[in-house]
C-alpha cells in the first residue's frame, strides 16, 4: 500500500508540474509560427542557425518559421521542457551533451535510435493526449548517421557512390572517439559494408561499452588501443575514418595515446586522401556532415513530418534552399563553396 502511494503521489506531482510550472507561462504562438531550435551546451559556435534560417528564407517560411539556440547544462530544465510542449514547437536539433538524455523524452525513437542508443533530432510525428489535454508527439531520430554517410560518399566517384559497398570489398575503417556521435559512425559505417571498424579512444572502458552494445553484436568492432596492433595488412586494408573526438589540444596520457594511434594509422595508410578521407565531427562539426545531416533534418520538419511538413512543397526546392544553406555555411566556416 505505501508504494502504491507513493507511486499514486509521483504522477500526481508530475502533472501538477507540468500544469502549473510548464503550461501556465506558455507563450501564446501567433497563427503558422513554427519554432526549431537547438539543444546543447556549449553551442554558441554552432552554424545551424544560419543552415535552417537559410533554408526557411530560401523558401519564403522566414515570417513564420525560425530556428533558435537554446543552451542548457540539462535537457530535463524546465525552459527545455517547456519548448518542447509548446503548441508553436516543431522540431529541434539535439547535441552534445544530450544526445542520450533526451531519448528519455520522446514519445517514440527511431529504428536508428533504438540501435545506435543516442539521438541528434526531434520530430513532430503527430499528436498524444497528456492530461486531458492535446500536445504534440515527439519522435527522437539520429541524423548523424546521413550526414556520415553523406559526406564521405561524396569523397567518391559518383558511379560508387549507389553501390552496396562503395568503398569496395573486404575493406575497414577507424572511429576516434566513444560518444554519441561515435555511436552513430558505427551504424552509417557498417551499412556501407565496412568491417572491421577500428575504435580509438581516450577511454578503454567507454571503448567496451560501445563493443557490448547487443545491437552492435552483429559488427566486428575492436579496440586499438596500442600501436603495434595495427599491421601492414591492416593499413591496406582501411578504406575510412570518422574523427569524433573534440579539436583540443591532447592534456591527459589518453588523449595523447589517441593521437599517437591516429598518427600511426594516417601515416602508414598510404596518401591518397579520396579514397582515405578522415571526417573530423564532434562539438564542433565537420562543416560537410552538418550540411548533409542538416538537409536531412529539414526534410523530416518540412516535408516528411504530418503536423510541421509545408504543403505543395516539393522536393527539389527543399534541396535547392539546401544547397544555398551549404555554401553560406562553408562561406562562414571559411571553407571552399560550391562551384
Amino acid at each position: 500500500m505505501r508504494l502504491l502511494l507513493s507511486s499514486a503521489l509521483a504522477v500526481l506531482l508530475a502533472g501538477l508540474y507540468y500544469r502549473y510550472m510548464l503550461e501556465d507561462d506558455m507563450p501564446v504562438p501567433v497563427e503558422g509560427q513554427r519554432d526549431f531550435f537547438l539543444f546543447g551546451s556549449p553551442i554558441s559556435h554552432s552554424l545551424s542557425p544560419l543552415a535552417h534560417n537559410t533554408v526557411f528564407e530560401q523558401l519564403g517560411l522566414d515570417a513564420t518559421h525560425r530556428y533558435r539556440l537554446h543552451e542548457t547544462p540539462n535537457f530535463s530544465d524546465r525552459s527545455v521542457q517547456r519548448l518542447l510542449r509548446s503548441p508553436s514547437f516543431a522540431g529541434a536539433a539535439v547535441t552534445m551533451p544530450h544526445k542520450v538524455e533526451a531519448m528519455k523524452y520522446m514519445d517514440s525513437l527511431a529504428t536508428e535510435v533504438k540501435e545506435i542508443g543516442s539521438m541528434n533530432t526531434v520530430v513532430v510525428s503527430g499528436k498524444v493526449v497528456e492530461g486531458g489535454k492535446e500536445r504534440q508527439k515527439l519522435e527522437g531520430r539520429n541524423t548523424d548517421v546521413d550526414g556520415i554517410k553523406r559526406a564521405l560518399l561524396a569523397s567518391l566517384p559518383l558511379e560508387q557512390q549507389g553501390k552496396a559497398k562503395p568503398f569496395g570489398e573486404g575493406r575497414s575503417a577507424i572511429i576516434i572517439g566513444g560518444g554519441g556521435t561515435t555511436r552513430a559512425a558505427v551504424y552509417a559505417l557498417s551499412t556501407m559494408g565496412l568491417s572491421p571498424l577500428w575504435l580509438i579512444n581516450r577511454d578503454p572502458k567507454e571503448t567496451a561499452a560501445i563493443i557490448s552494445t547487443p545491437s552492435f553484436a552483429k559488427y566486428d568492432l575492436r579496440a586499438l588501443e596500442r600501436e603495434e596492433q595495427w599491421t601492414e595488412e591492416e593499413a591496406e586494408r582501411v578504406a575510412c575514418g570518422v574523427g569524433a573526438i573534440p579539436s583540443f589540444e591532447p592534456v591527459t596520457e589518453g588523449e595523447k595515446n589517441v593521437y599517437r594511434l591516429a598518427e600511426k594509422v594516417f601515416s602508414t595508410s598510404g596518401n591518397r586522401p579520396r579514397v582515405r578521407p578522415l571526417l573530423e565531427m564532434a562539438y564542433k562539426a565537420s562543416i560537410e556532415a552538418l550540411v548533409n545531416q542538416a538537409f536531412v533534418q529539414d526534410v523530416y520538419w518540412l516535408a516528411l513530418s504530418p503536423v510541421t511538413r509545408v504543403g505543395g512543397l516539393q522536393l527539389q526546392e527543399l534541396k535547392a534552399a539546401g544547397e544555398v544553406a551549404a555554401d553560406r555555411v562553408r562561406e562562414a566556416a571559411g571553407a571552399p563553396v560550391t562551384a
